[in-house]
């Protein structure tokens, strides 16, 4: 019966980890389902997005991907790894998202899951296209035609990134038949979105052999089809073709169109610059040299501002995933402890009953020695009375008192295998050297060589005060930063006020 009580605790653990298991799996699921829906565009992008959406996605999604590839689940690891890839792209991290959309390529390929493969393909190509890598961008392109099947609205955004890096190495042949195999599919998926990009093409094609009435031509398509943010490019390009034919009064008044629409337009700030900086070119032709040189101030204010705001995104992009992953290892920390107070349990149970189990046994075989014995003392009474009485009985009670000090050996040796087990898992546990080389290698664990970074980038700054930055990027308070160092409170306040004075 106490075999089976012990089978009774244990099993509902176990049940209990797999209960676990499978809302895990759940979750994670849940987690690709929310990104899809996010992320509906053939070219992974999004609008009414926040910097702290982005960044929370990302995190959730780099977890996903390693959930489902420890599952070996190639065709959820794939997805999962494509939609990183978005986020990160989204956050400006090329390089992560890279190698985001190389790992969906090679785990789509594994699980057959050809518009996975074929999507990571595209944005690989894309950002390879970003990078000047025009033939390796064609080269990428090209495997992914195949696997896209009859998915003609994305293979019509192909066609036109395979025809844009042909316009870019002077290959108009080319370029003019992948146009056409792009117009078509476009027409086929029914694609409006992807038709404007493609006749937008249509023009640079145009304009790069200086045939500039038709790219005129081809932009004038769009004006009428083009919502607000398409209507600020249709602005620029068609301002844009105007200085190519030396027709600047038209330029000019084109690029203040759209620096007027970019005033109540969401749109990248990337694309307002654009407009700055023809913009100086434009009024230097018309003689108003005054004017050329306020675009010019506000070119280079507009870049710069960029840059600072890139610059505010990737500290707090840093910071953010430095947080997420702290949260993640102190989860972690708490599964491992939760685990390993189930095995302990689960250990001194078992030991328990092994012990029960020994001791049944033990006292089953003196119950029949016992009989036995009884059985031969009733043939030999008279016998046994008047010789071997006394023997017999100190015999028993030896054995008794044996078993009895046996078993309260057994139970004191128990007792001290556990304190010593507690005593020895509390000092595995509380085992460090320096606090700060502690913090330093966990922080190092996360974002290698974070520390040799702020010393490069705020050289100004002493051993002290690099000490207090790096470890002001993470939730600890003054005092605990305080303690890691081994210095006062006022000591970590004075050297934040240094810090924000140096490098601000």
């Amino acid at each position: 019966m106490r075999v089976f009580k012990f089978f009774g605790i244990v099993l509902p653990l176990v049940l209990f980890s797999c209960n676990t298991s499978t809302d895990k799996y759940e979750a994670m699921d849940a987690i690709i389902e929310e990104a899809n829906a996010l992320y509906q565009h053939p070219n992974g992008e999004r609008y009414n997005k926040t910097d702290a959406d982005t960044l929370d996605l990302a995190s959730e999604l780099k977890n996903a991907s390693s959930f489902f590839l420890s599952r070996h689940d190639n065709e959820k690891a794939a997805k999962a790894f494509l939609l990183y890839g978005y986020a990160q792209k989204e956050a400006n991290d090329k390089a992560t998202a890279m190698k985001a959309f190389k790992d969906a390529e090679y785990y789509g390929t594994l699980s057959r899951d050809s518009l996975t493969t074929a999507r990571a393909q595209y944005n690989i190509a894309r950002l390879l296209f970003s990078e000047n890598n025009y033939d390796e961008s064609l080269s990428i392109s090209k495997l992914a035609v195949n696997n896209y099947g009859n998915h003609y609205d994305e293979l019509a955004y192909l066609f036109n990134l395979m025809a844009s890096s042909y316009i870019m190495q002077k290959d108009y042949t080319n370029a003019e038949h992948y146009l056409k195999k792009a117009m078509t599919s476009a027409e086929k998926g029914q694609s409006k979105p992807a038709l404007r990009k493609i006749i937008n093409n249509y023009s640079v094609y145009y304009r790069e052999q200086k045939m500039y009435d038709k790219a005129i031509e081809f932009l004038l398509q769009n004006k009428n089809e083009a919502d607000s943010t398409d209507l600020l490019m249709f602005y620029i390009n068609i301002g844009t073709v105007y200085v190519y034919c030396s027709e600047y009064d038209s330029a000019a008044l084109y690029m203040q169109k759209a620096l007027k629409l970019s005033t109540s337009v969401k749109t990248k700030p990337e694309t307002v610059v654009t407009a700055y900086y023809m913009m100086p070119y434009i009024s230097e032709k018309l003689g108003n040299y005054s004017q050329a040189l306020a675009y010019h101030k506000k070119y280079t204010t507009t870049q710069y501002n960029i840059k600072e705001e890139r610059n505010k995104k990737n500290i707090y992009r840093i910071q953010k995933q430095y947080d997420y992953e702290v949260l993640q290892n102190q989860m972690h920390q708490k599964i491992i402890e939760k685990q390993r107070i189930i095995l302990i349990i689960s250990f001194l149970l078992l030991l328990a009953s092994i012990i029960v189990i020994g001791l049944l046994a033990r006292q089953k075989k003196l119950l029949k020695e016992d009989e036995r014995i009884r059985k031969e003392l009733d043939k030999t009474k008279e016998e046994l009375q008047k010789s071997v009485k006394a023997e017999v009985v100190e015999k028993e009670l030896s054995r008794q008192l044996h078993l009895i000090i046996t078993a309260n050996h057994i139970s004191e040796t128990a007792d001290d295998f556990k304190k010593e087990w507690s005593t020895l898992v509390y000092r595995i546990n509380n085992e460090r050297s320096n606090k700060f080389e502690a913090a330093m290698a966990a922080i190092e664990r996360v974002y290698p060589d974070m520390y040799a970074t702020i010393q490069h980038k705020y050289p100004n700054l002493n051993e002290t005060e690099a000490k207090v930055l790096l470890l002001s990027c993470s939730n600890l308070s003054n005092k605990e930063i305080a303690a890691i160092l081994e210095l006062s409170i006022h000591t970590v306040n004075k050297c934040r006020s240094e810090i924000n004075r140096k490098i601000m």
